[in-house]
């Protein structure tokens, strides 16, 4: 299995490369995605990430099955909003009634039938401690169905890393542990294994794990201020992972956009922005 950050300076360049590309982005690339009101409420009945700033509808929080966002809505009408996107960043699956239902009808019936094969689909497990092992185990099917119309992601932080791989190899009988212990990879790699997707991101506040089918792209976080260690962190994190991939840098650029993002938020404000961003992988190349 191969190291992706094996020659010297290759993590300097790699970080040059992507604060390039991030510096001809939009500055509202980095703030909040913006749908309309209806648009983000249907978004959010398919637990689809928006990062809009609508208050949602309460019929949005009553959809709870397949059959009644397509009654409400129509197909025609979901191909046409999915039509101009290629990254499709999901919620966390345990705060989605019925996800399995509704992800799998999103994908019989919008995404296949668009008839692309460059989708970028990003799913993010939570606790699944908290869950019975057969609905883990349905949600992973989903996801990995995914795989046979574009890329898939799954994102775990290292405590919801250790949860999956304890109820799927060990029964929950396990001690504790993280990306710093030595065999930590390679019981994350048969988590991978398990999964039949992509790729699989484990990350802490200090290392961040890119895991993929022959090789694997590890690296060191930056420190930064506590006020960006916030309930909005991962969304961050999520949503830079997310840009990178639409603006079409590769798995391991999107990573450390996911980085910068997550831990460059200006003290007053929940969400980056650009000048913060470019400065976070400005001081991360130098610190190199």
């Amino acid at each position: 299995m191969n190291h992706q950050l094996s020659p010297a300076g290759a993590e300097h360049s790699l970080l040059s490369a992507v604060r390039r590309q991030a510096a001809r982005l939009p500055e509202a690339a980095f703030g909040r995605r913006t749908f309309s009101g209806t648009d983000a409420a249907l978004l959010h009945s398919l637990g689809i990430r928006t990062g809009a700033d609508v208050p949602v509808p309460a019929v949005a929080h009553t959809l709870s099955r397949w059959r009644d966002i397509t009654a409400q809505s129509g197909v025609d009408r979901l191909q046409r909003l999915f039509s101009n996107t290629r990254t499709i960043p999901f919620s966390d699956c345990s705060e989605i009634g019925h996800a399995s239902d509704i992800w799998y009808g999103l994908l019989s019936e919008v995404i296949r039938p668009l008839g692309r094969m460059d989708w970028e689909f990003i799913f993010y497990l939570g606790d699944s401690a908290t869950r019975h092992f057969f609905d883990v185990d349905e949600i992973m099917d989903v996801m990995g169905s995914f795989t046979k119309t574009g890329h898939v992601t799954v994102a775990l932080d290292e405590q919801e890393a250790q949860g999956l791989w304890s109820q799927l190899f060990s029964g929950k009988q396990t001690q504790p542990f993280n990306l710093a212990d030595p065999y930590a990879r390679g019981r994350y790699r048969s988590v991978f294994q398990t999964m039949e997707v992509e790729r699989l991101i484990i990350y802490s506040d200090s290392k961040a794990l890119l895991l993929m089918e022959a090789t694997h792209f590890e690296v060191m976080r930056p420190p930064v201020p506590a006020h960006t260690h916030n309930a909005l962190e991962r969304a961050n994190f999520i949503e830079g992972y997310a840009l990178g991939l639409e603006s079409g840098m590769n798995a391991s650029e999107s990573l450390m956009l996911g980085i910068a993002t997550s831990g460059s938020v200006p003290e007053n404000s929940p969400y980056p922005v650009k000048t913060a961003v470019l400065h976070f992988l400005t001081e991360w190349i130098n610190r190199i």
